[in-house]
């Protein structure tokens, strides 16, 4: 995939989004010292050209009871890796699924409420995808930055 040129005005702007993806196109503008015009066109671009893939809202799991993070690694046989992409995408515990280089061919993170329901998902939900030949689990301790989110302990 070819890179996409990129000025100083369209880091910051994408930069700004990044850290509240509702600010105005007015917000923006009085930060950079432009006018909304010039920012409704640089992000209307950014759009246009897939820099920008679209807006969503980033949920705090936590507050939603899911306190509990883990990361699964998955053998699974080359020949299979589309089967249980498509089956863990189905599953609501599944927040992040990349094919990755290394022990394993897929890394799995998911966020639950309990070591019970983690370990439902494991050895319930993914035995029953007959394509996953061994699984390895780790739970996170602290998640320091997760997506663009950083935690700071003070």
């Amino acid at each position: 995939m070819k890179s996409i040129e990129l000025d100083d005005m369209d880091l910051k702007i994408i930069e700004m989004l990044r850290n509240d993806g509702r600010a105005s196109y007015k917000e923006l503008a009085e930060k950079l010292g432009v006018g909304v015009a010039t920012v409704y066109k640089r992000v209307k671009r950014l759009e246009r050209l897939g820099v920008i893939k679209g807006y969503t809202a980033i949920i705090d799991e936590a507050k939603l009871g899911k306190t509990i993070t883990g990361y699964i690694g998955l053998e699974i046989r080359p020949a299979d890796t589309n089967k249980v992409l498509e089956e863990l995408l189905k599953m609501n515990e599944v927040v992040e699924v990349a094919t990755v280089t290394g022990a394993f061919d897929i890394l799995v993170k998911v966020k639950v409420k309990s070591l019970d329901e983690l370990w439902n998902f494991i050895y319930v939900k993914t035995t029953r995808i007959k394509e996953i030949l061994k699984t390895t689990t780790m739970i996170a301790i602290d998640v320091v930055k997760e997506g663009f989110t950083k935690k700071i302990k003070a």
